[in-house]
Protein backbone atom coordinates (compact mmCIF):
# COMPACT_ATOMS: atom_id res chain seq x y z
CA UNK A 1 0.00 0.00 0.00
CA UNK A 2 1.40 3.39 -0.95
CA UNK A 3 2.20 5.67 1.93
CA UNK A 4 0.92 9.09 0.84
CA UNK A 5 2.17 11.99 2.95
CA UNK A 6 1.82 15.71 2.46
CA UNK A 7 5.13 17.58 2.41
CA UNK A 8 4.66 18.96 5.92
CA UNK A 9 4.07 15.46 7.29
CA UNK A 10 7.10 14.10 5.49
CA UNK A 11 9.43 16.86 6.66
CA UNK A 12 8.15 16.50 10.22
CA UNK A 13 8.70 12.74 10.31
CA UNK A 14 12.10 13.03 8.64
CA UNK A 15 13.18 15.20 11.56
CA UNK A 16 12.09 12.72 14.23
CA UNK A 17 15.22 10.65 14.67
CA UNK A 18 14.65 6.91 14.70
CA UNK A 19 11.42 7.00 12.70
CA UNK A 20 13.11 8.75 9.79
CA UNK A 21 15.14 5.68 8.88
CA UNK A 22 12.04 3.49 8.64
CA UNK A 23 10.18 6.05 6.55
CA UNK A 24 13.16 6.58 4.27
CA UNK A 25 13.45 2.84 3.66
CA UNK A 26 9.74 2.66 2.92
CA UNK A 27 9.83 5.50 0.43
CA UNK A 28 12.95 4.11 -1.22
CA UNK A 29 11.08 0.86 -1.75
CA UNK A 30 8.15 2.73 -3.27
CA UNK A 31 10.47 4.61 -5.64
CA UNK A 32 12.04 1.32 -6.74
CA UNK A 33 8.58 -0.21 -7.19
CA UNK A 34 7.33 2.74 -9.25
CA UNK A 35 10.39 2.63 -11.50
CA UNK A 36 9.84 -1.08 -12.07
CA UNK A 37 6.28 -0.42 -13.18
CA UNK A 38 6.93 2.67 -15.30
CA UNK A 39 10.37 1.82 -16.67
CA UNK A 40 11.56 5.38 -16.17
CA UNK A 41 10.34 8.48 -14.35
CA UNK A 42 11.52 11.95 -13.39
CA UNK A 43 11.79 13.32 -9.88
CA UNK A 44 8.67 15.36 -10.55
CA UNK A 45 6.79 12.23 -11.68
CA UNK A 46 7.80 10.41 -8.52
CA UNK A 47 6.97 13.41 -6.36
CA UNK A 48 3.43 13.57 -7.76
CA UNK A 49 2.96 9.83 -7.50
CA UNK A 50 3.94 9.66 -3.83
CA UNK A 51 2.56 12.99 -2.66
CA UNK A 52 5.94 14.32 -1.52
CA UNK A 53 7.56 17.68 -2.13
CA UNK A 54 10.08 17.88 -4.94
CA UNK A 55 12.95 18.66 -2.49
CA UNK A 56 12.03 15.60 -0.41
CA UNK A 57 11.89 13.40 -3.49
CA UNK A 58 15.16 14.86 -4.75
CA UNK A 59 16.88 13.72 -1.54
CA UNK A 60 15.49 10.20 -1.92
CA UNK A 61 16.38 9.89 -5.61
CA UNK A 62 19.86 11.36 -5.17
CA UNK A 63 20.54 8.92 -2.33
CA UNK A 64 19.43 5.94 -4.41
CA UNK A 65 21.56 7.14 -7.33
CA UNK A 66 24.59 7.63 -5.09
CA UNK A 67 24.20 4.07 -3.84
CA UNK A 68 24.07 2.83 -7.44
CA UNK A 69 20.56 1.43 -7.21
CA UNK A 70 19.05 3.69 -9.86
CA UNK A 71 20.61 5.58 -12.75
CA UNK A 72 19.80 8.31 -15.23
CA UNK A 73 18.29 6.96 -18.42
CA UNK A 74 17.87 10.11 -20.49
CA UNK A 75 16.05 13.42 -20.53
CA UNK A 76 12.51 14.49 -21.22
CA UNK A 77 11.81 17.81 -22.91
CA UNK A 78 8.48 19.22 -21.85
CA UNK A 79 7.50 22.80 -22.58
CA UNK A 80 9.66 25.69 -21.44
CA UNK A 81 12.71 25.14 -19.27
CA UNK A 82 15.46 22.59 -18.88
CA UNK A 83 14.69 18.98 -19.84
CA UNK A 84 14.17 16.78 -16.78
CA UNK A 85 16.31 13.74 -16.06
CA UNK A 86 14.63 10.35 -16.21
CA UNK A 87 15.67 7.59 -13.81
CA UNK A 88 15.51 3.82 -14.12
CA UNK A 89 16.58 0.76 -12.14
CA UNK A 90 20.31 0.14 -12.34
CA UNK A 91 20.45 -3.52 -13.29
CA UNK A 92 23.92 -3.78 -11.73
CA UNK A 93 22.77 -2.21 -8.48
CA UNK A 94 22.37 -5.49 -6.60
CA UNK A 95 22.73 -9.22 -7.24
CA UNK A 96 21.24 -12.26 -5.56
CA UNK A 97 20.73 -15.99 -5.88
CA UNK A 98 17.32 -17.61 -5.77
CA UNK A 99 16.84 -21.26 -4.89
CA UNK A 100 13.70 -23.23 -5.67
CA UNK A 101 13.69 -26.28 -3.46
CA UNK A 102 11.13 -28.54 -5.09
CA UNK A 103 9.87 -32.04 -4.59
CA UNK A 104 11.69 -33.48 -7.59
CA UNK A 105 14.34 -30.91 -8.42
CA UNK A 106 16.25 -27.90 -7.26
CA UNK A 107 16.67 -24.79 -9.40
CA UNK A 108 19.14 -22.00 -8.70
CA UNK A 109 19.24 -18.67 -10.51
CA UNK A 110 21.64 -15.74 -10.37
CA UNK A 111 19.70 -12.51 -10.86
CA UNK A 112 20.46 -8.81 -11.09
CA UNK A 113 18.47 -5.93 -9.65
CA UNK A 114 16.29 -5.70 -12.78
CA UNK A 115 15.23 -9.33 -12.36
CA UNK A 116 17.24 -10.56 -15.34
CA UNK A 117 18.57 -14.11 -15.01
CA UNK A 118 22.33 -14.16 -15.48
CA UNK A 119 22.68 -17.90 -14.91
CA UNK A 120 20.47 -20.87 -14.14
CA UNK A 121 21.12 -24.39 -12.87
CA UNK A 122 18.66 -27.25 -12.41
CA UNK A 123 19.34 -30.58 -10.71
CA UNK A 124 16.86 -33.44 -10.47
CA UNK A 125 16.58 -35.75 -7.47
CA UNK A 126 14.27 -38.19 -5.74
CA UNK A 127 13.49 -37.88 -2.01
CA UNK A 128 16.62 -35.97 -0.96
CA UNK A 129 18.02 -36.15 2.55
CA UNK A 130 18.76 -32.86 4.33
CA UNK A 131 22.52 -33.35 4.05
CA UNK A 132 22.30 -34.18 0.35
CA UNK A 133 20.41 -30.95 -0.25
CA UNK A 134 22.82 -28.90 1.84
CA UNK A 135 25.78 -30.27 -0.10
CA UNK A 136 24.05 -29.57 -3.40
CA UNK A 137 23.05 -26.01 -2.48
CA UNK A 138 26.52 -25.20 -1.11
CA UNK A 139 28.20 -26.50 -4.27
CA UNK A 140 25.89 -24.82 -6.78
CA UNK A 141 25.88 -21.49 -4.91
CA UNK A 142 29.67 -21.40 -4.97
CA UNK A 143 29.66 -21.97 -8.74
CA UNK A 144 27.15 -19.18 -9.35
CA UNK A 145 29.00 -16.68 -7.17
CA UNK A 146 32.15 -17.34 -9.19
CA UNK A 147 30.34 -15.88 -12.20
CA UNK A 148 30.33 -12.44 -10.53
CA UNK A 149 33.18 -9.97 -10.95
CA UNK A 150 34.95 -8.61 -7.84
CA UNK A 151 32.91 -5.40 -8.17
CA UNK A 152 29.66 -7.31 -8.53
CA UNK A 153 30.44 -9.45 -5.49
CA UNK A 154 30.51 -6.30 -3.35
CA UNK A 155 26.87 -5.83 -4.41
CA UNK A 156 25.80 -9.41 -3.76
CA UNK A 157 23.00 -9.30 -1.19
CA UNK A 158 22.37 -12.93 -0.33
CA UNK A 159 20.45 -16.09 -1.12
CA UNK A 160 16.70 -16.60 -1.06
CA UNK A 161 15.34 -20.09 -0.46
CA UNK A 162 11.81 -20.64 -1.79
CA UNK A 163 10.50 -23.95 -0.54
CA UNK A 164 7.34 -25.76 0.55
CA UNK A 165 6.64 -25.96 4.26
CA UNK A 166 6.13 -29.29 6.09
CA UNK A 167 8.85 -31.19 4.24
CA UNK A 168 8.90 -33.75 7.03
CA UNK A 169 5.34 -34.73 6.11
CA UNK A 170 6.03 -35.58 2.48
CA UNK A 171 5.87 -39.22 3.57
CA UNK A 172 2.09 -38.79 3.54
CA UNK A 173 2.29 -38.24 -0.23
CA UNK A 174 4.62 -41.25 -0.58
CA UNK A 175 7.44 -38.89 -1.59
CA UNK A 176 9.93 -39.99 1.07
CA UNK A 177 10.55 -42.83 3.47
CA UNK A 178 9.73 -42.76 7.17
CA UNK A 179 13.46 -42.60 7.90
CA UNK A 180 13.96 -39.55 5.68
CA UNK A 181 10.92 -37.86 7.19
CA UNK A 182 12.44 -38.35 10.64
CA UNK A 183 15.73 -36.85 9.41
CA UNK A 184 13.89 -33.74 8.22
CA UNK A 185 11.89 -33.38 11.41
CA UNK A 186 15.06 -33.51 13.52
CA UNK A 187 17.11 -31.24 11.25
CA UNK A 188 17.66 -27.49 11.58
CA UNK A 189 17.93 -26.75 7.87
CA UNK A 190 18.31 -22.99 8.24
CA UNK A 191 21.01 -23.18 10.90
CA UNK A 192 23.07 -25.79 9.07
CA UNK A 193 22.84 -23.98 5.76
CA UNK A 194 23.83 -20.72 7.44
CA UNK A 195 26.90 -22.42 8.90
CA UNK A 196 28.05 -23.41 5.41
CA UNK A 197 27.34 -20.21 3.48
CA UNK A 198 28.80 -16.85 4.48
CA UNK A 199 26.08 -14.72 2.88
CA UNK A 200 22.68 -13.71 4.31
CA UNK A 201 19.97 -16.32 3.75
CA UNK A 202 16.24 -15.63 3.46
CA UNK A 203 13.39 -18.14 3.47
CA UNK A 204 9.87 -18.00 2.07
CA UNK A 205 7.11 -20.39 1.13
CA UNK A 206 7.62 -21.41 -2.49
CA UNK A 207 4.36 -20.20 -4.00
CA UNK A 208 4.29 -17.00 -1.95
CA UNK A 209 7.75 -16.28 -3.35
CA UNK A 210 6.43 -16.97 -6.86
CA UNK A 211 3.57 -14.54 -6.23
CA UNK A 212 6.12 -11.89 -5.24
CA UNK A 213 8.04 -12.59 -8.45
CA UNK A 214 4.87 -12.13 -10.51
CA UNK A 215 4.08 -8.90 -8.66
CA UNK A 216 7.51 -7.35 -9.27
CA UNK A 217 8.67 -8.87 -12.56
CA UNK A 218 5.49 -10.08 -14.27
CA UNK A 219 3.48 -8.68 -17.17
CA UNK A 220 0.85 -7.07 -14.95
CA UNK A 221 2.71 -4.47 -12.85
CA UNK A 222 -0.42 -2.54 -11.96
CA UNK A 223 -2.21 -5.42 -10.27
CA UNK A 224 -2.61 -4.61 -6.58
CA UNK A 225 -5.00 -7.33 -5.35
CA UNK A 226 -4.75 -10.79 -6.81
CA UNK A 227 -4.69 -14.47 -6.01
CA UNK A 228 -1.72 -16.29 -7.48
CA UNK A 229 -2.18 -19.97 -8.37
CA UNK A 230 0.78 -22.18 -9.22
CA UNK A 231 0.10 -25.60 -10.75
CA UNK A 232 3.31 -27.49 -10.07
CA UNK A 233 4.15 -30.95 -8.81
CA UNK A 234 1.38 -30.12 -6.33
CA UNK A 235 -0.65 -26.89 -6.27
CA UNK A 236 0.05 -23.82 -4.20
CA UNK A 237 -0.83 -20.18 -4.05
CA UNK A 238 0.12 -16.71 -2.96
CA UNK A 239 -1.91 -13.66 -2.08
CA UNK A 240 -1.19 -10.02 -2.94
CA UNK A 241 -3.31 -7.35 -1.24
CA UNK A 242 -2.86 -3.60 -1.63
CA UNK A 243 0.33 -4.19 -3.60
CA UNK A 244 2.03 -6.21 -0.84
CA UNK A 245 2.57 -9.91 -0.38
CA UNK A 246 0.16 -11.10 2.30
CA UNK A 247 1.90 -13.93 4.12
CA UNK A 248 -0.57 -14.55 6.93
CA UNK A 249 0.12 -15.01 10.61
CA UNK A 250 1.71 -18.43 10.00
CA UNK A 251 3.33 -17.48 6.68
CA UNK A 252 0.95 -19.85 4.95
CA UNK A 253 -1.64 -17.62 3.26
CA UNK A 254 -3.34 -18.95 0.12
CA UNK A 255 -2.56 -22.58 0.87
CA UNK A 256 -4.82 -23.78 -1.91
CA UNK A 257 -3.90 -27.46 -1.83
CA UNK A 258 -6.35 -28.33 0.93
CA UNK A 259 -9.40 -26.55 -0.51
CA UNK A 260 -12.31 -29.03 -0.68
CA UNK A 261 -13.67 -29.72 -4.15
CA UNK A 262 -16.00 -32.37 -5.61
CA UNK A 263 -14.31 -35.61 -6.52
CA UNK A 264 -12.63 -36.01 -9.87
CA UNK A 265 -14.43 -37.37 -12.91
CA UNK A 266 -11.24 -39.05 -14.18
CA UNK A 267 -11.33 -42.83 -14.35
CA UNK A 268 -7.92 -42.88 -12.66
CA UNK A 269 -9.28 -41.14 -9.56
CA UNK A 270 -11.52 -43.91 -8.27
CA UNK A 271 -15.04 -43.47 -6.98
CA UNK A 272 -14.69 -44.08 -3.25
CA UNK A 273 -15.44 -40.53 -2.09
CA UNK A 274 -17.73 -37.65 -2.91
CA UNK A 275 -15.29 -34.86 -2.04
CA UNK A 276 -11.59 -34.37 -2.52
CA UNK A 277 -9.00 -31.62 -2.15
CA UNK A 278 -7.72 -29.33 -4.87
CA UNK A 279 -4.23 -30.83 -4.81
CA UNK A 280 -5.66 -34.19 -5.90
CA UNK A 281 -7.21 -32.67 -9.02
CA UNK A 282 -5.15 -29.64 -10.05
CA UNK A 283 -1.54 -30.78 -9.91
CA UNK A 284 1.00 -32.25 -12.28
CA UNK A 285 1.30 -35.24 -9.94
CA UNK A 286 -2.36 -36.00 -10.69
CA UNK A 287 -1.62 -35.75 -14.41
CA UNK A 288 1.27 -38.20 -14.05
CA UNK A 289 -0.95 -40.57 -12.06
CA UNK A 290 -3.60 -40.38 -14.77
CA UNK A 291 -1.03 -41.19 -17.44
CA UNK A 292 0.36 -44.05 -15.38
CA UNK A 293 -3.15 -45.46 -14.91
CA UNK A 294 -3.30 -45.69 -18.70
CA UNK A 295 0.11 -47.38 -18.93
CA UNK A 296 2.03 -44.24 -19.88
CA UNK A 297 4.99 -44.44 -17.52
CA UNK A 298 7.46 -41.61 -16.97
CA UNK A 299 9.87 -41.47 -14.06
CA UNK A 300 10.18 -37.74 -13.64
CA UNK A 301 8.19 -34.58 -14.26
CA UNK A 302 10.94 -33.33 -16.58
CA UNK A 303 10.00 -36.08 -19.07
CA UNK A 304 6.44 -34.80 -19.43
CA UNK A 305 7.01 -32.60 -22.54
CA UNK A 306 8.33 -35.60 -24.48
CA UNK A 307 5.06 -37.57 -24.27
CA UNK A 308 2.38 -34.87 -24.35
CA UNK A 309 1.73 -34.86 -28.10
CA UNK A 310 1.58 -38.65 -28.32
CA UNK A 311 -0.98 -38.87 -25.51
CA UNK A 312 -2.82 -35.60 -26.02
CA UNK A 313 -6.27 -37.11 -25.36
CA UNK A 314 -5.24 -38.24 -21.87
CA UNK A 315 -3.66 -34.87 -21.17
CA UNK A 316 -6.81 -33.12 -22.37
CA UNK A 317 -8.99 -35.22 -20.05
CA UNK A 318 -6.85 -34.16 -17.10
CA UNK A 319 -6.94 -30.51 -18.19
CA UNK A 320 -10.75 -30.53 -18.28
CA UNK A 321 -10.85 -31.99 -14.79
CA UNK A 322 -8.17 -29.57 -13.60
CA UNK A 323 -10.07 -26.56 -14.99
CA UNK A 324 -13.28 -27.72 -13.31
CA UNK A 325 -11.54 -27.95 -9.94
CA UNK A 326 -9.76 -24.60 -10.36
CA UNK A 327 -13.14 -22.99 -10.89
CA UNK A 328 -14.23 -24.27 -7.47
CA UNK A 329 -11.01 -22.99 -5.95
CA UNK A 330 -11.40 -19.54 -7.47
CA UNK A 331 -15.04 -19.24 -6.46
CA UNK A 332 -14.23 -20.29 -2.90
CA UNK A 333 -11.48 -17.68 -2.74
CA UNK A 334 -13.51 -14.76 -4.07
CA UNK A 335 -16.32 -15.59 -1.67
CA UNK A 336 -14.24 -14.01 1.08
CA UNK A 337 -11.61 -12.06 -0.87
CA UNK A 338 -12.62 -9.16 -3.12
CA UNK A 339 -9.96 -9.50 -5.83
CA UNK A 340 -9.30 -7.75 -9.10
CA UNK A 341 -7.54 -10.71 -10.69
CA UNK A 342 -6.42 -14.32 -10.47
CA UNK A 343 -3.07 -15.22 -12.03
CA UNK A 344 -2.43 -18.86 -12.96
CA UNK A 345 1.11 -20.04 -13.65
CA UNK A 346 2.64 -23.49 -13.95
CA UNK A 347 5.55 -25.74 -14.79
CA UNK A 348 3.48 -26.95 -17.72
CA UNK A 349 4.68 -26.02 -21.21
CA UNK A 350 3.45 -22.54 -22.12
CA UNK A 351 0.99 -23.66 -24.78
CA UNK A 352 -0.68 -26.08 -22.36
CA UNK A 353 -0.90 -23.42 -19.68
CA UNK A 354 -2.52 -21.04 -22.17
CA UNK A 355 -5.09 -23.70 -23.01
CA UNK A 356 -5.75 -24.39 -19.32
CA UNK A 357 -6.25 -20.70 -18.54
CA UNK A 358 -8.65 -20.41 -21.49
CA UNK A 359 -10.64 -23.37 -20.19
CA UNK A 360 -10.95 -21.79 -16.74
CA UNK A 361 -11.92 -18.47 -18.35
CA UNK A 362 -14.76 -20.12 -20.28
CA UNK A 363 -16.07 -21.58 -17.04
CA UNK A 364 -15.92 -18.20 -15.33
CA UNK A 365 -17.72 -16.59 -18.28
CA UNK A 366 -20.53 -19.13 -17.97
CA UNK A 367 -21.24 -18.25 -14.34
CA UNK A 368 -24.46 -16.47 -13.49
CA UNK A 369 -23.42 -15.22 -10.06
CA UNK A 370 -25.03 -11.89 -9.26
CA UNK A 371 -23.64 -11.31 -5.78
CA UNK A 372 -19.93 -11.66 -6.56
CA UNK A 373 -17.46 -9.62 -8.59
CA UNK A 374 -15.70 -12.06 -10.91
CA UNK A 375 -11.99 -11.24 -11.15
CA UNK A 376 -10.04 -11.02 -14.37
CA UNK A 377 -8.03 -14.11 -15.21
CA UNK A 378 -4.42 -13.86 -16.37
CA UNK A 379 -1.75 -16.32 -17.42
CA UNK A 380 1.38 -16.04 -15.31
CA UNK A 381 4.53 -14.55 -16.77
CA UNK A 382 7.42 -16.57 -15.37
CA UNK A 383 6.50 -20.24 -15.77
CA UNK A 384 8.87 -22.83 -14.38
CA UNK A 385 11.28 -20.14 -13.15
CA UNK A 386 8.70 -18.28 -11.05
CA UNK A 387 9.62 -19.86 -7.72
CA UNK A 388 13.39 -19.49 -8.15
CA UNK A 389 12.99 -15.86 -9.24
CA UNK A 390 10.80 -15.36 -6.19
CA UNK A 391 13.66 -16.69 -4.09
CA UNK A 392 16.04 -14.21 -5.70
CA UNK A 393 13.69 -11.36 -4.78
CA UNK A 394 13.94 -12.06 -1.04
CA UNK A 395 17.45 -10.67 -0.45
CA UNK A 396 16.99 -7.89 -3.02
CA UNK A 397 13.94 -6.55 -1.23
CA UNK A 398 15.23 -7.00 2.29
CA UNK A 399 16.69 -3.51 1.81
CA UNK A 400 13.33 -1.98 0.95
CA UNK A 401 10.57 -3.87 2.75
CA UNK A 402 8.62 -1.43 4.95
CA UNK A 403 7.68 -4.27 7.28
CA UNK A 404 10.70 -6.43 8.01
CA UNK A 405 8.46 -9.29 9.14
CA UNK A 406 7.55 -9.79 5.47
CA UNK A 407 10.92 -11.50 5.06
CA UNK A 408 12.32 -14.21 7.31
CA UNK A 409 16.07 -13.79 7.61
CA UNK A 410 18.29 -16.50 8.98
CA UNK A 411 15.53 -18.66 10.41
CA UNK A 412 12.38 -20.43 9.45
CA UNK A 413 9.29 -21.54 11.33
CA UNK A 414 8.87 -25.07 12.63
CA UNK A 415 6.52 -25.94 9.78
CA UNK A 416 9.48 -25.95 7.37
CA UNK A 417 10.36 -29.45 8.53
CA UNK A 418 7.35 -30.76 10.39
Amino acid sequence: MLLLLQHSQYDLIMSQGSNSSTLRQYNERIVISVLRKTGAASKADLSRHMGLTLPAMTRIVDELETRGLIEKSGRRSQGVGQPSHLYQINENGLFSIGVKLGRQNIELVLANFAGDLLAKTTRDYQSPSPNDLLNLIEHEVSLLIKKLSPTQITRFTGIGIAMPWFIGKWVAQHEMSDQQATEWRDFDFASDLGARIQYPIFFENDCSAAAAAEMHFGKYPNLQNFLYVYVGTLIGGGLVLNGDLERGIHSNAACLATLPVPRSALDSAGADKNWDTLVNRASITTLLNHLQYHQVIIDHISELPTIIDQHRALVHDWMVDCADSLLYGIMASISFLDLEAVVIDSELPGYLLSELVSMVQRRLDALTQENLFIPKLHQGSLGEDAIAIGGAILPLYSHFAPDRTILLKGGVPDRLSN
